[in-house]
């Protein structure tokens, strides 16, 4: 975490000197930054630097860019600190739960409202999955280190590349988890279990970034975690005994953990709900639609990750781990000696190795994630999925489990920043438009609907600079918005018993940090992972009063996610505690041909709205009519 902090600092000073170069500000862009790495509150400073930066030729954007990492430094700086003096100086009065793997010792705190609350960081659920326990399921932790074990803060993120500094972070020896209670008062307190986003590749359960003390004032227990990432997650190597799917595994043992521990923090294991955003929601649908991991929680929520096509599916898995091992030295072509070079490799090798093993047609589609979920051949009690989604939903399986899932309306805006020097190419070969979730297309096929696509989106126009809302549109609707269509139609059409809640999440405000630390507050709509903030309540955060629309908004979104937690429906008919109906998505027959999208658009004035975005749903499914004929051919997203 100390390269981490020190990146943020570099970052942030890198985009100052680029804007103060030629100002005569200079003096004082060096006294902003000394400011930003002191103690002074972030508020303050921008209370005292704002008069002289808008003496400067900055755009608003890119005050608020400034502003919104100097939080983040300042804020990841008071944590570390905050942290470390407890260490120091514990407070006497601390609470104590046993439970089967021995004790924890943890902090008590004080929620908004003034009651109180005890958190539990860092603690262990499994050993430490390294030597030959490396890409295997994890083994549980039978009994702790010591008699009782301090978690007073987080400690190591499972190992990763940092996002910002391109530098390795973390431990193999990251596999902890974060609890969080209301002070006990004889109730059982229903449990949310929280996975959190990185794309696979990158991500960590802690407070920092997941402070969920909005959602424990609600009166529920919360629960985060680490969970593998990359190679060490997700490598499938079948061909020599590698089924894949760690990382998803990990999270089940925190399922099962909570299952058998949880009622000694006060938590009720018969009323836990599953939530997760962007690979976080991916993980929990699948969890969702697996007989192994379904037994541990009762309800499910989905937020911008809903995997019913390739998209997020690892195709190839033993060609993946045959290329990581050449890329680390190996030449033969025995894959038990291939295995033996993974399980040798220092952990930070296989993750700066792990990019280079993406096809040249996975790199020209814009595949960034290498190592993702696969389909599992053997089914086994440490599987997860060994059918497609397709296949589970359609089939006579009753899932019979309420499920709220939904996108945000800038979901494309974090692609359209990641290809933005990238955008012009789309106009030479508009095929690239065309999803993988299509399938597998002759090359004339491709060719025209590419062409259909880039007019649909563009129109007449050229793809590039002053076509960034359209380009969010785009993307956002091939990764996230069909995938969630198909789900719903497909629980509207073979699952009767399930009560689906849809929404749509088209707020922003002063608390959508992602939008501003990738300066994009110029594209219209909410962006990826921007509604994270409204309902958990990371200390970089402006500080705002609580009737601002922020606070109000993340009031209606925090009680939707309670109320969902606690009854099975987020606006049960007594006690909402919101003045709206939020209607589940009607059932139609197997056959329909028509269907309407009943949704939720979550904004400063939350309502029930049909059909969001009609002219783009139509088109979609009529392309999945023509185009789709379920999952690739051969099999390519399972994990041989």
């Amino acid at each position: 975490m100390k390269l981490r902090l020190s990146g943020f600092i570099r970052l942030f000073c890198l985009q100052l000197c680029i804007y103060f170069q030629r100002s005569l500000f200079v003096d004082r862009a060096r006294s902003f930054i000394t400011a930003v790495k002191s103690s002074q509150t972030s508020n303050r400073l921008e209370d005292r630097c704002l008069d002289d930066l808008e003496r400067i030729n900055i755009n608003s954007s890119m005050l608020e860019f400034i502003f919104t990492v100097a939080r983040l430094v300042f804020s990841v700086s008071t944590y570390f600190i905050k942290g470390n003096l407890l260490k120091l100086w514990p407070p006497e009065d601390r609470p104590v739960v046993t439970v089967r793997q021995g004790k924890l010792r943890g902090i008590s705190d004080t929620l908004p409202n003034g009651h109180r609350y005890h958190y539990f960081k860092g603690v262990p659920y499994a050993q430490h999955p390294v030597g030959p326990l490396r890409f295997r399921p994890p083994v549980p932790l039978e009994r702790f280190d010591t008699p009782t074990v301090e978690c007073i803060m987080e400690r190591s993120d499972c190992i990763q590349e940092d996002l910002f500094t391109h530098r390795v972070v973390g431990s193999e020896k990251g596999l902890y988890m974060n609890i969080y209670t209301p002070e006990c008062n004889g109730e059982k307190f229903p449990v949310m279990v929280y996975i959190h986003g990185g794309g696979f590749l990158a991500g960590t359960g802690s407070s920092v970034f997941y402070n969920p003390i909005h959602l424990v004032q609600e009166g529920v227990i919360v629960v985060t975690m680490n969970y593998r990432l990359g190679p060490l997650g997700f490598l499938s190597f079948p061909a020599a005994g590698i089924a894949g799917n760690a990382g998803l595994k990990d999270q089940l043992l925190v399922f099962k953990w909570v299952n058998q521990n949880i009622a000694q923090f006060g938590g009720d294991p018969g009323n836990v709900t599953l939530f997760g955003e962007s690979a976080g929601s991916i993980s929990a649908y699948l969890h969702y639609l697996s007989p192994n991991s379904r037994k541990y929680f009762h309800r499910v929520i989905c937020q911008s990750g809903i995997p019913c096509t390739e998209t997020f599916f690892q195709s190839s898995g033993n060609e993946k781990a045959r290329k990581l091992a050449n890329l680390l030295g190996y030449e033969g072509d025995c894959d038990k000696e291939a295995l033996e070079i993974l399980l040798k490799a220092s952990p930070a090798k296989l993750i700066k190795n792990q990019s280079k093993v993406l096809t040249s047609e996975e790199k020209q589609r814009g595949v960034k994630f290498a190592f993702m979920p696969v389909i599992e051949d053997i089914v086994s009690e440490e599987s997860i999925i060994t059918q497609t989604p397709e296949e589970i939903i359609k089939s006579s399986i009753d899932l019979s489990m309420p499920i709220i899932d939904g996108c945000n309306s800038g979901e494309g805006i974090l692609s359209l920043y990641l290809m933005s020097k990238r955008l012009g190419i789309v106009n030479k070969e508009p095929q690239r438009l065309v999803p993988q979730l299509l399938g597998d297309l002759e090359e004339i096929d491709r060719t025209e609907l590419g062409q259909q696509l880039k007019q649909f989106y563009f129109g007449d126009k050229p793809v590039g600079k002053g076509s960034e809302n359209q380009i969010n549109e785009a993307l956002g609707d091939t990764y996230f918005l069909v995938n969630s269509l198909i789900n719903a139609e497909w629980m509207a059409k073979y699952q009767p018993k399930v009560f689906h809640y849809h929404y749509r999440f088209t707020y922003h405000g002063r608390f959508s940090i992602t939008k501003r630390l990738f300066n994009q507050n110029h594209v219209q709509g909410a962006c990826h992972g921007d509604d994270v903030f409204y309902m958990f309540s990371p200390t970089y955060l402006p500080n705002l009063p609580e009737d601002s629309e922020e606070c109000r908004v993340r009031q209606t979104f925090v009680k939707l996610w309670t109320n969902f937690a606690k009854w099975g429906e987020p606006t049960p008919n007594e006690g909402s505690g919101v003045p709206f109906r939020w209607a589940p998505v009607a059932k139609i027959s197997a056959d329909s041909t028509e269907f309407d999208l009943d949704c939720l658009e979550i904004d400063a004035n939350t309502r029930m709205i049909r059909n969001p975005y009609p002219e783009r749903i139509t088109l979609w499914r009529d392309l999945l009519r023509r185009y789709r004929k379920g999952f690739l051919k051969h099999g390519l997203a399972r994990s041989r």
